[in-house]
């Protein structure tokens, strides 16, 4: 394949250089494999999710290692994905985690830390907007390219470019796009780096750059598959040198596949290898002038392939945001690719099934909030959701999902200055950084955005609004936005009877920020039908049992697994719990589907100017949005094990070692649990999607819960 025989021959050809060449070097770095090379083993983080432990200090250990070569990194992000075509998945890593599971309850545990730690290798990429976001707090340089980032680091390369980048240090495939001084490794300890000089390599293979494109791409690329004839008795032995031979002598990639295939399999062979050339040579770039286009025009620029391989052109705003890190690139992927494909779970349940089913319109109004955006022909572009466990594909109907919404999707939005003055006055009382806009905040005041907008639609004519030019004023507006196409402000009953509760007021009396996003997600786990008071119902049935746990336990380690710990930094040396990563599971999807609505509500404010503000401040808007980051399940678990074995705090802190202030993180699930068990009785008694039988659960689970804390008091 193409990395093996190139990186036969780059070996070969490959210089050494001392480190202090690169003192005050601004070095462009691909992020993807740096970090996947960063020395972060958690085998058990899978099982409990959460940021890994140990992901700050090891980002902190590599940056100090540039600060002490003196060396200012400049990382490049991938952005969007390109199409490709559609295939069946196969669920390798559920299986993996199955033998891992069974591993590990026949404590059989070294086993189980191997299985787990290989049953997810790309760890790191789940984590990119942290990343981004820790780079910012210390004041590193990153960029996340349209697209992928090897052609933008190719741009910024380039000496005619404003503060351009002195070398790039990343994979061999960046030399198809031109990068011509190319950082293979850096060897701190050695003081040294190895480097390939791409005009050196293109003058002792006799070769133009166009022809060094053409046999990577016949020795097999990600999106052009290996030139039949290389495997084939009589080309299996060829190296990267006889390729470039075979090139040469026919003059372009073309002609040589004309050679050395027959008739039947050469077209099609050859129209797969237009098509990447047109990717590798056309590939879309932002500008520092805000406009994405290809690199160049020249003769593999056909429109057709493009739109093929990118999707169909999107606002150059769209790119903007995509390169600050403010939006995730998932919503976006789904719109321009047409297919909403839902991954494997790392364990499925039917209560998973169960949230996805509820989540389909939240999805839907999420695209919708993008295509509200965009021109007409993009607007009712079809896009259709697909799962694993069903056969039938899902139209999502995301050109009428926000009908009902007008008061915030048509003009400017005016802040009444009630909400103004209480903002102000919370940023005046605040004293750290962090936002002061919470989900309770808007419910309380919620009733006066609302008349107040409404008021100005029905004006005529319309009264002529600015747009919003304050942080935590947009936040609010996007909090509102949000809150409302969840329902949130609606009656909860269909019972006449019963008396008017809206989903808001439960949030309203929520004062502890800490809790505000686990209370959402609790109502949103009501309203799905997705929590039980019982094992999981897991498919397959798995072939070992976890400890026997009665419907209490199940309750109180599932709503507690919801908040958030004080965790040291190192691997996680506790106890997990299969039901409970199961149930993080539900969670997971619920948290990321609620961000991407959040995500693309911003969004479309900003595309329609109807929130301005200055460009670095964007990035900072996003962080402070809700469901940024997901704690791990690690509360769940030492609730679990206090619950199953009565233990007191020195046997919790003995078994669970991360923890650094077990008795302060009790006192807030305790807080919690009394908000949780407040929802649950007020939705029982005032609306209709609580059973009694979980109610009773509950109530029983109540009491344990307060008998066994006497213990911590």
């Amino acid at each position: 394949m193409f990395k093996t025989k190139l990186n036969e021959f780059l070996e070969k050809n490959t210089k050494t250089s001392n480190i202090d060449v690169l003192s005050d070097y601004r070095i462009g770095i691909e992020a993807k494999p740096w970090l996947l090379k960063l020395p972060v083993q958690e085998p058990f983080q899978i099982t409990m999710g959460g940021l890994p432990l140990t992901l700050v200090d090891t980002l902190e250990k590599e940056l100090n290692k540039f600060k002490k070569a003196n060396i200012k990194p400049f990382f490049l992000f991938n952005g969007l994905s390109v199409l490709k075509e559609r295939y069946t998945p196969i669920n390798q890593r559920s299986q993996k985690l199955s033998t891992a599971w069974d591993a590990y309850y026949r404590a059989q545990y070294s086993s189980a830390e191997k299985c787990f730690q290989d049953s997810e290798k790309n760890l790191l990429l789940s984590f990119i907007h942290f990343i981004i976001q820790y780079f910012k707090q210390k004041g590193i340089e990153f960029f996340e390219a349209p697209y992928f980032a090897g052609p933008q680091l190719a741009l910024f390369s380039e000496p005619s470019q404003k503060n351009y980048l002195n070398a790039v240090y990343g994979s061999q495939e960046l030399l198809l796009y031109g990068v011509y001084r190319l950082i293979t490794d850096i060897d701190y300890e050695k003081g040294s780096y190895t480097w390939v000089d791409l005009k050196s390599i293109l003058y002792d293979l006799g070769l133009t750059h166009d022809q060094f494109i053409d046999a990577c791409l016949l020795c097999g690329f990600e999106y052009c598959p290996q030139l039949p004839f290389l495997m084939s008795p009589q080309g299996k032995d060829c190296t990267f040198k006889t390729v470039c031979d075979m090139v040469k002598t026919y003059n372009n990639g073309i002609d040589t596949i004309r050679t050395y295939l027959p008739m039947g399999q050469c077209e099609k062979y050859i129209e797969q290898f237009i098509k990447t050339k047109c990717l590798v040579h056309n590939h879309l770039l932002f500008y520092s002038s805000n406009v994405c286009e290809p690199l160049f025009k020249d003769i593999y620029y056909r429109p057709y392939f493009l739109n093929q391989i990118f999707g169909p052109r999107l606002p150059n705003d769209v790119y903007f945001y995509i390169s600050q890190g403010v939006v995730s690139p998932q919503v976006i992927n789904n719109f321009i690719s047409g297919i909403l494909a839902e991954p494997f779970p790392t364990i499925e349940s039917e209560e998973y099934c169960k949230m996805l089913d509820y989540l389909k319109n939240v999805r839907t109004k999420t695209l919708g909030l993008l295509s509200i955006c965009l021109n007409d022909d993009l607007k009712h572009k079809p896009v259709k959701t697909i799962r694993w466990f069903e056969p039938k594909e899902f139209d999502m109907p995301h050109t009428t999902s926000l009908h009902e919404y007008h008061e915030f999707t048509n003009g400017y939005i005016k802040v009444p200055t009630e909400i103004i003055s209480t903002i102000q006055n919370l940023v005046k009382d605040n004293t750290s950084t962090g936002n002061v806009i919470s989900f309770g905040l808007v419910s309380k005041y919620y009733e006066a955005l609302h008349n107040c907008m409404i008021k100005s639609l029905s004006q005529s004519p319309p009264e002529q609004l600015p747009p919003i030019r304050d942080i935590n004023e947009g936040i609010f507006v996007t909090l509102a936005q949000t809150m409302s196409m969840m329902g949130y402000f609606n009656n909860a009953s269909n019972d006449p009877s019963k008396k008017l509760l809206k989903y808001s007021q439960c949030l309203e009396n929520v004062s502890n920020t800490k809790l505000q996003e686990p209370t959402l997600l609790l109502i949103e786990l009501l309203r799905s039908g997705s929590f039980t008071f019982e094992r999981l119902n897991f498919v397959p049935k798995p072939t070992f049992d976890g400890p026997p746990s009665k419907p209490s336990v199940f309750i109180i380690s599932r709503v507690l697994s919801l908040i958030p710990s004080q965790l040291d930094n190192t691997p996680w040396g506790g106890p997990i719990d299969h039901d409970l990563m199961g149930f993080h599971e539900i969670t997971r999807t619920l948290y990321k589907s609620l961000r991407n609505l959040i995500e693309m509500t911003a969004l479309s404010h900003f595309l329609t100017h109807r929130i301005v503000l200055p460009p670095p401040e964007y990035f900072t808007f996003s962080t402070r949005l809700p469901f940024f980051l997901q704690p791990s399940s690690s509360m769940g678990l030492l609730v679990k094990g206090l619950l199953l074995e009565n233990l007191s705090l020195e046997q919790l802190e003995e078994i669970f070692p991360n923890f650094t202030n077990i008795k302060e993180d009790l006192a807030l699930a305790s807080q919690f649990w009394d908000i949780a068990f407040k929802i649950v009785t007020t939705i029982y008694n005032e609306g209709n999607f609580v059973s009694k039988t979980i109610y009773d659960a509950f109530v029983e689970a109540d009491k344990e819960w307060r008998e066994i804390m006497k213990n911590f008091n």
